[in-house]
């Protein structure tokens, strides 16, 4: 009695696949095919012809981990796919693309099976270790031996330094020429030569850092605005011959510069400092309300100077009177 329904599967299809089993009513795999084939999102359920929907049955059957893939017969498969290709008239290449990558699942599965197999056989044999009969003084020869007993003693005292000797003391064969001994006079002569060269170098190069800085501690200029700003006030006093106490810019930065020199810094160094206290300052007097800067009309226009404040004499008391201090800093002064 057929297992399937013949209009839609073949039991002889099935039984091949299976390692050829004589009976598939009697088959441990009936329940679950029966469970399959009736699944309707089974993947078989989209093939049409009965070889290929068998075929696709046993296929997915064995998909399960728990199922044994060396169970299927993928020789027989091969057997009866090429069989059907030859008899087929009209190919379904789609559907012989799905049975030949379920066929390679099958075959991965087997494979896998077999290396754990392999890997479990490997574990569950027996370690042998092979011992050595002879034991730790086999390596040794009875002339080594000999000699260690010899050393330990004493034994060996007298020979031991005739054994060294050639080792450490070479005997020269003959003397050395002039000509040897001129070019090894040559050499170290050379050898001297080039640490004196060495030794003017390290000194050129140690004077030269200590001038360098030298000249960079005397350059160093710690910005102090207010110092600024008093020092070009000053100038503006020394320098302002006019009745209308004004004074050209540049006057009053030659001024400045020739006090960096004299504190001495370099000209180059003293030029731009003193430019940029002078323009800075002057601005500051300026906003204050110490002096009062203007410049000629035209491109290159003379920039002066004027000292508002003409008739003070003293820096501190006219900042006080022209910039009182807030009456909370004058409080937090006492």
């Amino acid at each position: 009695m057929p297992v399937f329904d013949a209009a839609t599967m073949r039991d002889d299809i099935v039984t091949r696949l299976l390692q050829g089993e004589v009976n598939l009513e009697t088959s441990r795999y009936l329940d679950r095919l029966v469970e399959l084939a009736s699944l309707e999102e089974a993947e078989h359920q989209f093939l049409i012809d009965p070889f290929d929907r068998s075929v696709a049955l046993v296929f997915q059957l064995f998909r399960s981990k728990d199922l044994d893939p060396w169970d299927v017969d993928l020789t027989s498969f091969l057997e009866m796919f090429e069989e059907r290709i030859q008899n087929a008239e009209n190919i379904d290449l789609p559907t012989c693309g799905r049975l030949i990558r379920m066929a390679w699942q099958i075959l991965r599965g087997q494979a896998s099976t077999l290396i754990e197999r392999q890997e479990n056989a490997w574990d569950e044999e027996e370690e042998y270790f092979e011992f050595d009969t002879m034991g730790w003084e086999s390596e040794f020869t009875e002339d080594d031996y000999n000699f260690s007993v010899g050393i330990l003693t004493g034994a060996a005292d007298e020979v031991l330094p005739s054994m060294f000797e050639g080792r450490i003391h070479r005997g020269e064969s003959r003397p050395v020429t002039l000509t040897e001994l001129l070019m090894g006079l040559q050499s170290a002569k050379q050898i001297s030569e080039d640490q004196r060269l060495r030794e003017e170098i390290a000194k050129e190069r140690r004077e030269a850092n200590e001038r360098a800085r030298a000249r960079f501690s005397g350059s160093l200029h710690v910005e102090n605005l207010e110092d600024d700003i008093r020092r070009t006030w000053e100038a503006l006093r020394e320098k302002h011959v006019n009745e209308n106490g004004a004074v050209d810019l540049k006057s009053i930065t030659e001024h400045l510069c020739n006090r960096s020199l004299e504190a001495g810094l370099e000209l180059d160094e003293a030029q731009a400092e003193a430019q940029v206290t002078a323009l800075v300052s002057s601005l500051f007097l300026t906003n204050r309300g110490y002096a009062d800067l203007t410049q000629e009309s035209g491109r290159n226009g003379v920039i002066t100077l004027r000292d508002l404040h003409p008739e003070s004499d003293d820096f501190d008391v006219l900042t006080k009177s022209i910039n009182p201090k807030p009456e909370m800093e004058l409080s937090s002064d006492v």
